[in-house]
């Protein structure tokens, strides 16, 4: 990874933030809306605290091994065989995401913009500018992440102000009517979609390390803040039926603006925010899977890698976004625990696994 050292506190909120959204905002609403229905957005809400304790769970694990990124922290909490052993298991979890998060770009772009545009076109061009971005090294990529989140945040600012006048109130009635576990079902469900345990790569090449951790928080707070009024918005807007029936309800969200007949169709105001935030995501998954790769095979340079990386990511993409069907069964049987063991059931082994020898060491020494 190019350029070690520099990350500022400023560019890694920025990335906490970019990661946070990333796909979310254009497929959170429609699962929140069929699990929870009207109260899906105290669901976003529930979804929001659970992200945040799971940052504070690795942030504990990262001060047990204070300098080391992921990697590192499994070789040295779980021993050199088995923690490479469990590497590879994270490395082939972030190739899966990376892959279908590619098959749901191409989807989204060629189903609801571009029809006659084939699918592999779009997947590669995108492609084609993470392979610049972590050619170009993680310190420029943070400087572009600087300079994109000011459109980012604008942008939002005037979806947002547009979609007021359309409120109604009525829709997020009546409040708890299933009770809190169907809440607390959608809430965890949609907390496995940020995977902010990719951060833990970079939380080291942040210049002032304590300060990064409330980064890291912050970030994630006002990311998932920005999620739960998008999720918000789309029941207010369109009610329970339609966001819960829409493959993409932020998208037709934004396609309701109509002020004056003068203020419509700006749809292409999410299309932007998405594409920006997704383009964050996916090349921090790139960077992560680089550095797992050097950090588990000892080797000395990782630029040869980003080609066959690539080709790699395609072909995933290719064979696991089969169609919306497929994926949707996917998502709502067998993704949510599958990214459990990575989210929280092993970063939680570790941290108790470290605390245990930790107490037999200061024992043994007394």
């Amino acid at each position: 990874m190019k350029n070690r050292s520099g990350i500022s506190l400023r560019q890694f909120y920025i990335m906490t933030f970019g990661l946070t959204i990333g796909t979310s905002i254009l497929i959170i609403p429609s699962g929140l809306a069929h699990t929870a229905r009207e109260d899906a957005w105290i669901a976003a809400l529930c979804s929001l605290l659970m992200n945040l304790v799971m940052v504070i769970l690795y942030l504990a694990v990262a001060r047990l091994y204070p300098g080391k990124d992921l990697y590192e922290i499994l070789e040295a909490g779980f021993g050199k065989w088995v923690g490479k052993i469990i590497s590879l298991l994270y490395l082939f979890y972030f190739m899966i995401l990376t892959g279908t998060l590619l098959g749901d770009l191409g989807f989204f772009i060629t189903s609801e913009i571009l029809p006659e545009t084939p699918i592999e076109a779009v997947q590669i061009i995108f492609l084609t500018a993470a392979i610049v971005s972590v050619s170009s090294g993680i310190v420029v990529f943070a400087r572009v992440c600087e300079l994109l989140f000011p459109w980012v945040l604008f942008l939002f600012l005037i979806l947002v102000l547009a979609l007021i006048p359309k409120i109604e109130w009525n829709h997020i009635k009546p409040v708890l009517e299933g009770g809190l576990p169907p809440v607390l079902l959608g809430g965890y469900q949609s907390a496995v979609f940020q995977e902010l345990i990719v951060l833990m790569t970079f939380l080291p090449l942040v210049r002032k390390p304590k300060s990064g951790e409330r980064a890291f928080l912050l970030g994630t707070f006002t990311g998932g803040m920005v999620l739960s009024l998008i999720v918000l918005l789309s029941l207010l807007i369109l009610g329970i039926e339609q966001t819960e029936n829409s493959t993409f309800p932020a998208y037709t969200l934004a396609k309701t603006i109509n002020i004056g007949n003068i203020l419509q169709r700006v749809e292409g105001i999410l299309i932007t925010i998405w594409v920006l935030t997704f383009f964050i995501k996916i090349s921090l998954l790139y960077f992560s899977i680089l550095k797992g790769l050097q950090s588990v095979f000892h080797l000395l340079k990782q630029d040869y890698l980003i080609y066959p990386l690539a080709v790699l990511f395609i072909i995933i993409a290719w064979n696991t976004y089969i169609n919306t069907v497929y994926i949707n069964e996917i998502i709502a049987k067998v993704w949510g625990n599958f990214a459990f063991i990575f989210l929280v059931l092993l970063p939680l082994l570790l941290y108790g696994l470290t605390l245990l020898k930790k107490t037999i060491h200061r024992l043994r020494t007394k």
